[in-house]
């Protein structure tokens, strides 16, 4: 009599696919990898090391506005250059003390290509987007109110923008470059020298070091305990977003620049059109997985503006 035995080969298929299906019970994926929930106690570990380094920033940043180096800084550049070095230097410490990836934080050269033809083909409605600063009060209620209304515009339309991206983007990109050449050509020669410290300063410190802060540490590592669960046009966010965006506020409510001209009060309005900035730029890392673009796009604006004021 012939006994037929089980295939062990169906019988490991079958397994696998019980071992697939609870996976995909217990887990989220982010769109970049699978986010597998996590205890509260890591949650609140991470919210607490988030605490530690943004405190940490703002204290040293204070300390150091008020120290001889900073007086000395000012007087010969007129721009807070060691400052937003502190907000470059500290994450970057805290990832090499923790031994983290830091592309997972946003930190990759990878694809360049693609991340400057996206921030080259949201640069234009990102500079029609600064326009009300040379009218407004932006930290006064009625000018934040206007910026919060155009922020909010901003997001919607660059989230259209770059719907269909990846893509060929040359004509975006002809629109940024051209934004950047008409502001050049307005700069007088005279001032190309205050010119090029304004780029320097506004994209290489000022912006990185906010982005590198807010949507480079806070933004990802809160993405990596809490995932990204939503969906905005098609791109995956999660809490993450929100916190860094309201940690970006609350630095700009606190304003501890103004410490150093003993002037120092808190500026609620500007903290709150901050806090749909931090949106925009949050939006952004999400859509190219890191802080190219969102740091160009803050920084080259304000480095625009710059120009065109001769600041």
């Amino acid at each position: 009599m012939r006994v037929s035995m089980p295939d062990s080969r169906e019988s490991l298929k079958e397994k696998n696919s019980r071992k697939a299906r609870l996976r995909r019970c217990f887990s989220v994926h982010d769109g970049i990898k699978e986010y597998r929930p996590k205890s509260t106690r890591i949650k609140i570990m991470a919210v607490l090391e988030i605490f530690v380094l943004f405190s940490l920033t703002l204290f040293l940043i204070a300390v150091l506005a008020l120290s001889p180096a900073a007086e000395w800084q000012r007087s010969l550049t007129h721009r807070p250059f060691l400052e937003y070095s502190l907000m470059i230097v500290l994450p970057l410490l805290f990832l090499i003390i923790l031994r983290r990836n830091w592309a997972d934080y946003g930190l990759s050269l990878r694809n360049l290509k693609y991340h400057i033809d996206i921030a080259m083909t949201g640069l234009l409605p990102v500079a029609i987007a600064s326009i009300p600063f040379a009218f407004l009060d932006y930290r006064q209620w009625n000018g934040a109110f206007v910026l919060t209304a155009v922020r909010i515009g901003l997001i919607f339309t660059l989230a259209l923008m770059l719907r269909d991206k990846p893509a060929s983007g040359q004509n975006g990109a002809a629109a940024g470059f051209g934004v950047i050449w008409i502001a050049s050509g307005w700069t007088p020669i005279a001032a190309a020298g205050n010119a090029l410290s304004a780029l320097l300063f506004s994209v290489f410190f000022l912006a990185l070091g906010e982005e590198l802060l807010f949507r480079g540490y806070i933004q990802s590592r809160m993405n990596a305990v809490f995932g990204r669960p939503f969906r905005f046009f098609g791109v995956r966010w999660g809490w993450g977003v929100l916190i860094a965006s309201v940690l970006f506020g609350l630095m700009h409510v606190l304003n501890i620049g103004s410490i150093r001209t003993g002037t120092w009060q808190i500026t609620w309005a500007w903290g709150f059109w901050t806090f749909f900035s931090g949106l925009v730029f949050g939006f952004l890392r999400e859509k190219t997985g890191g802080i190219i673009v969102p740091t160009l796009l803050h920084g080259l604006p304000v480095a625009i503006a710059n120009m065109f004021l001769g600041l």
